[in-house]
């Protein structure tokens, strides 16, 4: 047993297990830290949110473009703070675990000075081959702290991709389509940003009408079935005004195209608006007796003479009409000389 002992003891002599503790203990400190600061993070960013200033449709609705725009930006504080929180738990992580690794260095006897130094030359190095890289962190940290955009917010990143925020990393932007794909898209190689949730929004619908009908009628009509939308409950609550008759946007061979304009809440409601608006005012110009008109060709014809029998090389006689050339009875055009 005691020669056991001493076998054991020698193979553990070489392992410096007091510093092996040492750096196990900083790795539990550094979850427990990512833990708790995690969770404080998350619990900090729905208080926040949901101190958000709650403005009621009917609160604005004959509001200044200004004070709508104002009031509609000061309640995106929840978006704001699912952004912000997510950029402060990378911070979190990177910094942890950045003193987590130079504390365990520091344990097993290595001089962490000479390391960061040379690190900050292998940094600058990688820096100037990974400029993209960079980029990435840099554009991510602008697009959040200047509230570009926000999770959930319905956006389109630079032309390539148009759907609803997911997640706002340091390096990407999470975006899923309205075809159910999501793209993962970094955050350098975002142009510009087309931001449809911000503010107000407009809905614009074009309907045609007969190229004849009155188009004072028609405003009528258009401008009370808008009202009875404001009024209706189902969609006062995503209208901030009355859908109206905007103008003549253009005219066809059979029909004039009117513009309907109103503005709504972009909650992600945008296309949803539109068509509720087409099928509303559909509903009321049908009543109204105001169809929309069918795009057709029209035709025009004209008496023709009766043939006459002749025989061939005999002319025609006067007032009469020469056979029409049946499939086949014309000679093929002569091929030219090579």
């Amino acid at each position: 047993m005691d020669s056991v002992l001493k076998d054991l003891e020698g193979i553990f002599s070489g392992f410096p297990i007091e510093a092996i503790l040492r750096a196990i203990v900083v790795v539990l400190i550094a979850v427990v830290i990512q833990f708790l600061g995690s969770r404080s993070i998350r619990r900090f960013a729905k208080a926040f949110a949901k101190r958000k200033p709650t403005a009621r449709t009917s609160q604005l609705r004959g509001a200044s473009d200004d004070e709508m725009a104002h009031t509609l930006m000061d309640d995106r504080q929840e978006q704001r703070a699912h952004a912000l929180g997510s950029l402060a738990h990378s911070a979190l992580v990177l910094f942890v675990w950045g003193v987590a690794v130079i504390t365990i260095l520091s344990i097993f006897g290595i001089n962490v000075a000479p390391l960061l130094a040379s690190a900050a030359v292998v940094t600058a190095v990688i820096g100037f081959g990974a400029q993209q890289f960079i980029a990435d962190y840099l554009a991510g940290i602008a697009m959040i702290f200047e509230d570009q955009l926000g999770i959930g917010d319905t956006v389109n990143l630079g032309g390539t991709v148009l759907g609803e925020v997911e997640e706002t990393a340091l390096r990407y932007t999470r975006v899923r389509d309205y075809w159910g794909t999501v793209w993962y898209v970094r955050n350098g190689t975002i142009s510009f940003v087309q931001n449809m949730s911000q503010g107000w929004y407009y809905s614009l619908v074009e309907i045609p009408v007969p190229y004849d009908a009155d188009l004072e009628k028609v405003q009528q009509v258009i401008n009370d079935a808008g009202k009875d939308m404001e009024q209706d409950p189902d969609c006062n609550s995503m209208l901030l005004g009355a859908p109206y008759f905007s103008g003549l946007e253009g005219v066809t061979a059979t029909s004039a195209i009117v513009r309907i304009n109103t503005k709504i809440v972009p909650d992600g409601n945008q296309w949803y608006v539109s068509r509720v608006i087409r099928q509303r005012m559909k509903g009321a110009l049908d009543d109204a007796g105001i169809h929309i008109p069918l795009d057709g060709i029209q035709v025009r014809t004209a008496p023709v003479a009766a043939e006459v029998q002749q025989k061939p090389g005999q002319p025609t006689p006067p007032g009469a009409t020469a056979p029409a050339a049946r499939h086949g009875d014309q000679k093929p055009p002569e091929q030219p000389a090579p």
